[in-house]
């Protein structure tokens, strides 16, 4: 069983840190990637994979549901986008979600995506939940 954390929402212009010290979320200087590019999906990491800034995998999770920072929400992997520079984002939705691969996903969040990373560079790409899970178990660790 995979947990989120909830790192960002459409709530934030700037981008939020996590400081493990305090335990607290923090606004940045800068704008968020998720505002700039319109993208209304929250943002965080996998609780099981590690905390920030120390590695750990970062997810996006497809939910219209409006949720808080510091939110702890039961997931299931159904795709990744790979980067090139290794920091690949995971690709979520609720455990009790109907489907199980980032191609089930509507057109209109598949698209909300691509907004994200849209000029895909060599050795980048979306794929689905095989792929994300491969990626976790071979990877030597998160970013």
């Amino acid at each position: 069983m995979l947990h989120m954390i909830i790192e960002q929402t459409k709530n934030y212009k700037k981008r939020i840190k996590y400081d493990p010290e305090t335990k607290t979320f923090n606004e940045s200087e800068s704008d968020s990637l998720s505002y700039v590019r319109g993208f209304l999906y929250p943002y965080g990491w996998i609780k099981e994979s590690g905390t920030p800034p120390s590695p750990h995998w970062d997810v996006f999770l497809m939910s219209d549901k409006n949720f808080e920072l510091g939110d702890e929400i039961e997931i299931k992997i159904i795709g990744v986008f790979i980067r090139s520079d290794k920091d690949h984002k995971m690709i979520a939705v609720e455990k009790n979600r109907e489907i199980n691969e980032y191609e089930e996903l509507t057109a209109h969040e598949i698209e909300a995506l691509h907004k994200l990373y849209p000029d895909v560079r060599e050795a980048e790409g979306w794929f689905g939940r095989k792929k994300a899970m491969e990626v976790i178990e071979t990877c030597e660790k998160p970013l």
